[in-house]
Order: structure tokens, then C-alpha cells, then sequence
């Protein structure tokens, strides 16, 4: 069993999804943020329904439905879950099942974005509900400053690159950008004091 990372690029790859009931819905939401092109199988669903970028199939599921996708949720009752399963491993593709998690390939962990962050949590499908919790707690202590801080970050890099040729220096001041006390200087100040710190810190190390 594996557990498959949302932060993969799935640009270009393309998701089915069985089933849009609430749980579909979750699921193809998360694919979709992914960047995959998501299909939904359902013979219920509507416009009012179906999740925004989704592209819905009214009709019940289909082993044909599987052709020319890479991966395959499972999220409509047991019996057609373990028909899609069954399919899906025949045909080789990496499936999940919502009501069967044991049997599934991967686990779609609960994901928050804030500017550069990508954070995500799983609990390799034993609650959902708690990898939403956890992933919600760790979001809020995060809160803005993880994003502006990477954003000033990012725009300082190049800088030291360009600045220090020494390895080992350059390698001691990136690590140093770990130190949580960048963090709360962000939340303390913005990016202004961060930037003008760092680059405090950075003529200290080339002075040595």
C-alpha cells in the first residue's frame, strides 16, 4: 500500500472519480487542486451538484470509464466501489476506496495552501475528519506569515547564490533560514524587517 502525495505535479494526467456524493466530491475537489483533469461518474449528479472543473459523466459507472486515466477514486456504494477496484487493478491503475480503505493504493491527505506553503496531512485513510482537524490546527498556527515569509525568502536566494561562492558558507546561511526566529520577526514585522535582517546576516558571513 502506498500513500500517494497530493503535492505531485498530476498537470497533464487525468482522475476518475466514482461517485459525487459528498465524499466524491471531496476527493475530485482535491485532485483538481492538484492540477489533474478530474472525470465524475455518476448517474445523479447535476450542474448544481458537481464539483466546479469537474467534467460529469450522467450514467452509472463502467468499466470503459476507465480508459485513459491514470488514477481512479472509488466513492459510490461498496458493491460498485469494490467492481471499480477489481477494474481498476485489472487495467493497472492505482485506485482508491472510500468505503474499503484497506484495499486502496493511495490516500489523498487533507491540503492547505498559503501563498508558496503546500502543507498536508494523512492519517493513511483511518479518519479523514482527523487529517482535516489536524491539518486546520497546523494552518492556524502557520497563519499568514509562513507564505510571507517564504515569498521573502524566495526573493532573497538568488541573492546569496550570487553572492556567496563558498559551498559551505552558502550552505550554513540557507540552513540558518530555518531558524523559527525568521518567523516571528515576520509576524513581529513584515517582510521590510526580515529583509533588512537577512541581509544583516548575510554581510556578517562574508565579512568572516
Amino acid at each position: 500500500m502506498s500513500l500517494y502525495p497530493i503535492e505531485l505535479d498530476l498537470n497533464g494526467r487525468t482522475a476518475l472519480v466514482v461517485g459525487l456524493g459528498s465524499v466524491g466530491r471531496r476527493k475530485a475537489a482535491g485532485l483538481v487542486a492538484a492540477g489533474a483533469a478530474v472525470i465524475g461518474i455518476d448517474p445523479a449528479v447535476t450542474s448544481e451538484t458537481c464539483p466546479e472543473s469537474v467534467s460529469p459523466r450522467v450514467e452509472p459507472y463502467h468499466e470503459r470509464h476507465l480508459e485513459g486515466v491514470s488514477l481512479v477514486v472509488a466513492a459510490c456504494t461498496p458493491e460498485v466501489n469494490r467492481r471499480v477496484v477489481a477494474d481498476a487493478r485489472a487495467a493497472g491503475l492505482w485506485v482508491n476506496s472510500a468505503s474499503e480503505p484497506g484495499s486502496s493504493d493511495f490516500f489523498l491527505p487533507a491540503v492547505w495552501r498559503s501563498g508558496g506553503i503546500l502543507l498536508t496531512v494523512s492519517t493513511s485513510g483511518a479518519s479523514p475528519a482527523l487529517a482535516r482537524m489536524l491539518r486546520d490546527r497546523a494552518a492556524e498556527a502557520l497563519g499568514k506569515a509562513a507564505a510571507g515569509l517564504a515569498a521573502t525568502l524566495a526573493d532573497l536566494r538568488p541573492i546569496v547564490l550570487a553572492r556567496v561562492e563558498n559551498p559551505e558558507i552558502r550552505r550554513k546561511i540557507l540552513n540558518n533560514w530555518g531558524n523559527p526566529r525568521w518567523l516571528d520577526l515576520f509576524a513581529k514585522g513584515g517582510a521590510t524587517a526580515v529583509r533588512g535582517e537577512l541581509t544583516r546576516v548575510l554581510d556578517k558571513f562574508l565579512e568572516e
